[in-house]
């Protein structure tokens, strides 16, 4: 079995140049849970060797150390972090980690208890979905652990909007314009050749949360750039919940009330709010008149692999494993002693972060080519 592990991690890791494993590294610190700053000169960024989707080698042998204990916490159920969870125990023998998933069922103090209660375990690292209405206790609770931790999706970030924690997600205002301008780019596809001016925008924001505030900017800038005259309607989940269930009141609630409007473009920040909104086009009978796009794949592309052919027509794509290579190979550096938050992904650092959020590479996908963007993000993993 260990011939296997080692022979597939080096399969992995050819895809990418290994100079970085040959360099000198400053010494790591006494324990590899410990995320001591380095002393001296700058740790050089390892992470600049990955491949496509974030593999990338500390230089140490996965299997010449003990087997590290590493805690995927969440805040709520939700298919994509389950999904997460499982690519996790895929990548269990390629890097010598063991999983341990919790989810807090969106109680925060049960989130930070949880934390504290795991760091009393030996538990070597942390990957942790950071709920923005908490993240400066639970920034400061992970801190005091003294123990190695990557925030996943959602950013933290300080007063002047700086990133403060090592992240892995996705680019807000970007991916909101993308997927508006899918919209606008391929209307005429579904509602043939129609008046623009007639195109209103129901725009789904979570305000708590700068991600998805980010995405719903990023829409809503494109969508008054393309059709600076048009109507538009924002739906916030802040008065409901981050689920289906406040998707579908929003949408009705706009839908109804504006029967004037021939046409809505809906590019949701979040799929559960796109999945709401399409049952309430579909309560309505108005598939007809309504596109529906969102920033996420999971439960899209799970309804097309059942012949899904409705209003909700494409999605901004990304694949688990996007999520979870970068996530755990930085982990695993950080724990190896090879990174430090300062030092991971720097090369990738925007201007004014201390700390970088990893932007992970997506693409806009319907259900003619889902399976493609997937299969080959899936064969660069190697796995």
């Amino acid at each position: 079995m260990m011939k296997k592990v080692l022979a597939l991690l080096i399969a992995l890791c050819t895809v990418f140049t290994l100079a970085a494993c040959n360099r000198e590294t400053p010494t790591p610190s006494p324990s590899p849970t410990q995320s001591a700053q380095p002393t001296g000169p700058a740790m050089e960024d390892i992470s600049k060797n990955e491949n496509s989707i974030g593999f990338f080698s500390s230089g140490v042998d996965p299997a010449s150390r003990k087997t590290y204990n590493v805690v995927w916490a969440y805040m709520r159920p939700m298919a994509l972090f389950q999904n997460i969870a499982d690519a996790l125990v895929r990548l269990e023998p390629v890097l010598n980690f063991k999983t341990t998933s919790y989810c807090a069922n969106g109680d925060i103090d049960a989130m930070i208890q949880n934390i504290q209660i795991y760091a009393s375990q030996n538990v070597d690292g942390f990957l942790v979905v950071i709920d923005p209405t908490a993240a400066d206790r639970v920034k400061e609770v992970l801190d005091e652990t003294n123990i190695p931790y990557i925030a996943m999706l959602n950013s933290v970030r300080d007063e002047n909007g700086s990133a403060i924690v090592p992240c892995v997600g996705i680019e807000g205002v970007i991916a909101g314009e993308k997927v508006t301008q899918w919209l606008y780019d391929n209307y005429k596809t579904y509602w043939g050749d129609i008046d623009p001016s007639e195109i209103a925008l129901l725009d789904y924001n979570f305000s708590p949360n700068v991600d998805f505030n980010d995405r719903y900017t990023g829409a809503m800038n494109k969508f008054k750039e393309l059709l600076p005259n048009n109507k538009v309607f924002t739906a916030d989940g802040v008065s409901g919940k981050l689920d289906e269930q406040t998707g579908y009141d929003l949408a009705s609630a706009i839908l109804a009330a504006n029967p004037d409007v021939k046409y809505w473009f809906v590019p949701a920040c979040l799929e559960l709010y796109a999945q709401g909104c399409t049952r309430a086009v579909e309560t309505l009978g108005m598939e007809d008149k309504v596109l529906i796009t969102c920033v996420g794949s999971d439960i899209l592309t799970a309804e097309w692999d059942n012949g899904y052919e409705g209003c909700w027509v494409s999605c901004l794509a990304i694949s688990d494993l996007q999520y979870t290579v970068p996530g755990i190979c930085g982990l695993v550096a950080m724990m190896d002693g090879k990174a430090t938050a300062d030092s991971l992904w720097s090369y990738r650092r925007a201007e004014g972060d201390q700390k970088t959020f990893y932007n992970i590479l997506n693409e806009m996908v319907t259900k003619d080519t889902y399976k493609d963007f997937l299969a080959r993000v899936q064969s660069e993993s190697g796995l």
